[in-house]
């Protein structure tokens, strides 16, 4: 009885962290000029270098989480470093409102 609920909750935590920074915006330096410098941000994956199309990924989001969790609604991409671990480093800024 017990198990199906740990289940769902487990689940449901899971999608909220997946969806954690989906409403941050990927923009350019140009669109942030005017707009204030929230953090510098680094999105981390354990997948490395032989699974590097989804690390990026999973260290995007990470860093999209990190962001939005910092109180910003744009972020820039940086340099993406790529070994046992992906990083990638960013910077979030909050622009509007």
């Amino acid at each position: 009885m017990k198990a199906p609920i740990l289940f769902a909750a487990v689940i449901l935590i899971a999608s909220a962290d997946a969806n954690a920074g989906s409403d941050i915006r990927e923009v350019d330096e140009a669109k942030v000029a005017h707009c204030t410098f929230v953090a510098d941000i680094e999105g981390r994956s354990v997948f490395g270098e032989r699974l590097k199309e989804q690390a990026v990924k999973k260290a995007k989001e990470d860093a999209r989480g990190k962001a939005s969790k910092a109180g910003a609604t744009d972020i820039v991409w940086g340099k993406v470093s790529s070994t046992d671990i992906t990083t990638i480093a960013a910077k979030a800024y909050h622009c509007g409102g």
